[in-house]
């Protein structure tokens, strides 16, 4: 009877295994990264400033100056409102 090495199995498929690991990765940080840009964008945002979360301290600032700012959307909506001026 055949044993098999297990060792030897891990490491022709190893290879396969670790691709597939990282093609979900790649796949998963694409769609949080799409659903930030449009959830910015809506904000009133540029989609551009995603790219600052890539960096590590100044992404925490960002989220809390987009969390407490006014958003361009919400001065647009109240400048639109009869009676209402344009507030910056």
């Amino acid at each position: 009877m055949d044993t098999v090495d297990y060792d030897q199995l891990n490491d022709d498929y190893g290879w396969l295994v670790g691709g597939a690991a990282i093609a979900v990765y790649v796949a998963l940080a694409l769609i949080v990264l799409i659903a930030y840009v449009r959830i910015i964008q809506k904000a009133g945002y540029s989609g551009w400033w995603v790219l600052v979360a890539l960096v590590p301290i100044l992404n925490v600032i960002m989220f809390f100056v987009f969390a407490f700012a006014r958003w361009p959307v919400l001065r647009g909506l109240d400048a639109a409102r009869p009676g209402q001026t344009y507030q910056r």
